[in-house]
């Protein structure tokens, strides 16, 4: 299975590039059109839905308050 990550910052791309390199996991990355792109080779789906859920919570990408519902106001 492949998994292709994209992002138009070249701070995220970098960080995520050494994040896999540090975790070794073969990735190839690429540049189109200002678009920087990250495709993973040779994982599972689970292997892969981990990979992500542990990136995700690596590099904040998801805030407290974006996981929990919002009450509603009294």
């Amino acid at each position: 299975m492949t998994t292709t990550i994209s992002t138009t910052s070249k701070n995220h791309f970098t960080k995520i590039q050494k994040y896999l390199y540090n975790k070794r996991v073969f990735s190839t990355p690429s540049l189109n059109n200002g678009v920087y792109s990250i495709t993973i080779f040779d994982l599972s789906t689970t292997q892969t839905n981990e990979l992500i859920q542990k990136m995700t919570r690596h590099f904040h990408l998801i805030s407290n308050s974006q996981s929990e519902p919002m009450a509603l106001a009294a």
